[in-house]
């Protein structure tokens, strides 16, 4: 499926919000718990929005790959960080075709908002090395290996 017009978020700038105060952390804590070397430190975030988690996690030492269906979302996150590799896409794309698969894959604040959630988990399954399984709570999906949180 091509990609929707289904971007209606809106970005003032390129910066954290004040839930990643809380959201962050935990995704640290998960992503440092696979035990990763530097040159499989890889990780798709599928509904990057304004590109500001992709920057904390490149800086952690991740190679960032992500998508989001709002223009504004990318426009903002490619101006602030050109150096990240942020593209206009979604769940609905064929995106492990697009852009491989991936160690990590990583969507925040996400599943609560689309609108076809089997079309969705099949995204993110797909995205997965060896094809999964990852796990899709409402707060926080961080794939690789099961954790759910909340």
């Amino acid at each position: 499926m091509d990609s929707m017009e289904i971007s209606g978020y809106r970005y003032a700038d390129a910066g954290l919000n004040h839930s990643h105060d809380y959201l962050l952390p935990a995704v640290f804590r998960l992503l440092d718990g696979l035990n990763l070397p530097a040159d499989r430190r890889r990780l798709f975030e599928l509904g990057c929005g304004n590109g500001s988690v992709a920057h904390q996690l490149t800086r952690r030492g991740w190679q960032v790959t992500g998508v989001d269906p709002s223009a504004e979302g990318i426009g903002a996150a490619n101006a602030a960080y050109p150096e990240l590799a942020l593209y206009s896409g979604s769940a609905y794309d064929d995106l492990a075709g697009r852009y491989g698969r991936f160690p990590a894959v990583l969507s925040l604040e996400v599943v609560e908002h689309v609108y076809f959630p089997r079309q969705y988990a099949a995204t993110l399954f797909s995205l997965v090395e060896g094809g999964g399984p990852p796990s899709f709570p409402p707060r926080i999906t961080a794939t690789g290996r099961i954790w759910h949180w909340h």
